[in-house]
């Protein structure tokens, strides 16, 4: 099974209208069908100091998102994006997917940074989505920034028949770069799994905008600094279960169901 992924990055800020209008220039680009990757939160705008998420700006994403709702069903694209939220009076980092016949799935980040932690409230599930997409009908799923430390939760997603994960970030810092990039070649290849990573554009990318196949070959990245979107297809038969049918379960088992509990601790 083939499908297209547009991957794409630009700079966000911390005004919703003014990434809102990059977002719309950035579909315009696509074709019908296409799978449309944008980073961790990349319509609310995203900054370590969190201060400026308030009541207004919860209303302002609200808004947005659903003009998000009305490109995507315009343009006949699926896309994946990352916002701060706002729901039942906290404030999440979210994964959100939106399908073109409206469909709206939301993954809460359940690891928060530390800088994150007081200020947003950690989700408590790690959930696949149904993806129907023409003959595709698979489950997809999404990790965020700091979440690609946690292998388990990677390995939990692709026995819960994750076909393909969706890892969107935020992180500026060269020094980390050979890092993070390695460890998503291993996130990969460890569950044969295409991981689609997005990040903002910025001259310290601290990790690359890729598409990485089962194998842990990367196929594409984009250039550290250019907004841009490129079209890259993909083949799920690709996929395979070989390396996680093979996991001693008499000695370590991830349990492939959930929700996931949760514990506060200070790391």
């Amino acid at each position: 099974m083939k499908l297209i992924i547009a991957l794409a990055q630009f700079k966000p800020t911390l005004e919703v209208s003014e990434n809102l209008n990059k977002m719309v220039k950035l579909i315009s680009q696509t074709k019908e069908n296409d799978i449309v990757v944008m980073p961790e939160g990349c319509l609310s705008g995203y900054s370590h100091n969190l201060e400026f998420l308030n009541e207004d700006m919860a209303l302002e994403i609200e808004q947005a998102l659903l003009k998000l709702l009305f490109y995507t069903k315009q343009h006949n694209v699926h896309l994946i994006f990352g916002s701060c939220i706002r729901e039942e009076g906290s404030w999440y980092n979210a994964g959100i997917y939106i399908s073109p016949n409206g469909i709206k799935h939301i993954y809460k980040k359940v690891n928060l940074a530390i800088h994150e932690r007081g200020i947003l409230k950690e989700g408590s599930n790690l959930s696949c989505f149904d993806f129907h997409n023409g003959e595709a009908n698979i489950k997809i799923a999404i990790q965020l920034c700091r979440e690609i430390r946690f292998p388990e939760q990677w390995k939990f997603l692709s026995l819960n028949g994750a076909n393909i994960i969706f890892y969107l970030t935020n992180i500026i810092d060269t020094e980390e770069l050979d890092i993070w990039n390695a460890h998503l070649i291993s996130r990969a290849a460890e569950n044969q799994r295409y991981v689609i990573s997005s990040n903002i554009a910025h001259v310290e990318q601290g990790c690359s905008s890729m598409v990485i196949s089962p194998k842990g070959k990367v196929i594409k990245t984009l250039e550290v600094d250019c907004e841009t979107l490129e079209r890259i297809q993909i083949d799920l038969s690709e996929n395979s279960n070989w390396y996680l049918s093979q996991s001693r379960k008499d000695l370590l088992d991830v349990i492939a169901f959930g929700p996931l509990n949760n514990t506060s601790k200070n790391s």
